[in-house]
């Protein structure tokens, strides 16, 4: 018994020994990380399966958005732009694939891709009078929504909701513009608004570093979509 006990000493010194040179403890660093993924997984396997990365259900955003009723098609709007402090608001309705609208002065009427505006008593094609007119179609919002960075959400006590997203000027080019470039530069926002139905009915730009670089403004480059009365516009008559 007393050899064995004698032995037992030697053993445990013979380890302390080990541990303190280098391979030793090397060997004891790398055995307390093996002990601790080793509980992880147990922990994990524990709780359930998880979301796996790559999955499709793997989510991580934070918020929720209706723009089904946008897409749609049937609804007023009024779209803010300020360029440089510079601002220009324009107000109609949309049925189908076809607005009418104003900026206060000139009346205008759109169809798809199609810009008409009335002038001199007829109306004649024009260009889009919306700076970046991409920027205000249902496909493209809903692509910058999907490819922006959550960064927080805000809760009204009347049940609305704003969410505050952000996005790089080399994400827009590739979206906007269809180029693949990488730049160095700050990012831009964007803050959407929902109703009780989760349905968007406000969208904030703030897209200044993109508007720089596109060199449509100096420093500034904001817009503000407003939609409201979604599915109460009548069909109105082609004016051309």
């Amino acid at each position: 018994m007393e050899e064995k006990n004698q032995n037992n000493k030697m053993n445990k010194k013979q380890i302390l020994e080990f541990i303190r040179t280098p391979k030793g403890k090397a060997f004891l660093f790398f055995g307390i990380y093996f002990v601790f993924f080793v509980v992880l997984a147990m922990i994990a396997h524990i709780g359930g399966q998880g979301p796996v990365l790559g999955s499709t259900d793997l989510d991580f955003k934070n918020f929720s958005y209706n723009l089904s009723s946008i897409k749609n098609g049937n609804y007023n709007f009024n779209y803010q732009f300020s360029i440089d402090q510079m601002s220009t608001t324009y107000s109609g309705k949309h049925y189908d694939n076809m607005s009418l609208f104003s900026d206060g002065i000139i009346s205008y009427y759109q169809q798809d891709s199609l810009f008409m505006k009335y002038q001199d008593g007829i109306w004649i094609k024009s260009d889009s009078p919306y700076p970046l007119s991409s920027l205000t179609e249902a496909s493209i919002i809903d692509n910058l929504i999907n490819t922006s960075t959550y960064v927080s959400k805000t809760s009204l006590a009347t049940g609305e909701e704003t969410v505050t997203l952000e996005i790089t000027t080399t994400t827009l080019v590739k979206l906007l513009d269809g180029l693949e470039v990488d730049l160095d530069d700050p990012v831009n926002s964007l803050e959407l608004k929902k109703n009780v139905n989760d349905e968007i009915v406000q969208i904030k730009y703030n897209f200044d570093s993109y508007a720089k670089y596109k060199g449509l403004a100096a420093n500034e480059f904001r817009l503000t979509l407003n939609y409201s009365n979604f599915g109460s516009v009548q069909e109105f008559d082609e004016p051309i």
